[in-house]
């Protein structure tokens, strides 16, 4: 038990490990402190913007849960049964040399992905068994009527802020290349990381959220929108560090 809170706090990024502590000892990150300590933004994980916040932390480039950036980032299928997906998984993973890796190590991690997303079905259950992951109330992943397929929802994310679309977009423009002073359109939707990847978002759903981009930074991220070219252009460097825009959800600004 102890072992697998530690993995999530650390895949989640709401904790890191203490220097010079050979990884033995934990602390809060910065997010974790921010979201969860004294006086925190969201101690009891009552706003749907911190599950998103989690989500993306989880499913993100850098994760230390690569089933999940898989999933969401290199996984081609978007309905799907368990079988097909520890089928895919297990080709990509001989394909770059992980030939250690078992067959029931990445059945496991599958299983575990599922009930990540995948509510359980309202049958009589135990009270250990009712008990869900929280992410589960994004509705990012659904079971078709009366099949074992699954399939990712892609389009409109009603629960998630534009502010938490705004810092994952900086977060990603961060990891792929901070140097440049614009994005294209397409890296944000389809380039592997990204948050139309992670938030499974359609075109419409995405352009929706850069129209607002200048509203959400304070006019720090401009959405160009032209005959041709889709693009965001980035106005201040300052922008290497998105948790301002935390603090101006968070706090209400």
């Amino acid at each position: 038990m102890v072992r697998s809170i530690r993995h999530w706090c650390l895949a989640t990024r709401v904790a890191e490990e203490e220097p010079n502590s050979r990884s033995r000892l934990l602390r809060p990150s910065k997010l974790g402190e921010k979201l969860f300590g004294e006086n925190g933004w969201d101690p009891f994980l009552e706003d749907d913007a911190t599950l998103w916040l989690i989500h993306w932390n989880l499913a993100s480039a850098g994760t230390r849960a690569a089933t999940w950036y898989w999933s969401f980032s290199q996984f081609q299928e978007y309905a799907f049964t368990k079988t097909t997906m520890v089928e895919s998984l297990a080709k990509d993973v001989q394909s770059i040399g992980w030939s250690t890796v078992s067959l029931s190590t990445l059945k496991r991690d599958v299983d575990c992905f599922v009930q990540t997303y995948l509510p359980r079905k309202s049958e009589k259950v135990g009270i250990d068994d009712v008990i869900e992951c929280p992410l589960t109330s994004l509705n990012i992943l659904i079971q078709e009527p009366d099949s074992e397929r699954l399939r990712f929802r892609v389009g409109p994310k009603e629960t998630l802020p534009p502010a938490i679309f705004a810092y994952a977009l900086i977060q990603f423009w961060n990891g792929t290349n901070s140097g440049k002073r614009t994005l294209e359109f397409r890296e944000i939707l389809r380039s592997q990381g990204s948050p139309g990847l992670v938030f499974k978002l359609d075109q419409e759903t995405s352009l929706s959220y850069l129209d607002r981009l200048k509203e959400v930074t304070s006019g720090l991220l401009i959405f160009e929108d032209t005959p041709l070219v889709r693009r965001i252009v980035k106005l201040d460097s300052l922008l290497n560090d998105p948790m301002f825009l935390l603090e101006k959800y968070y706090g209400g600004e």
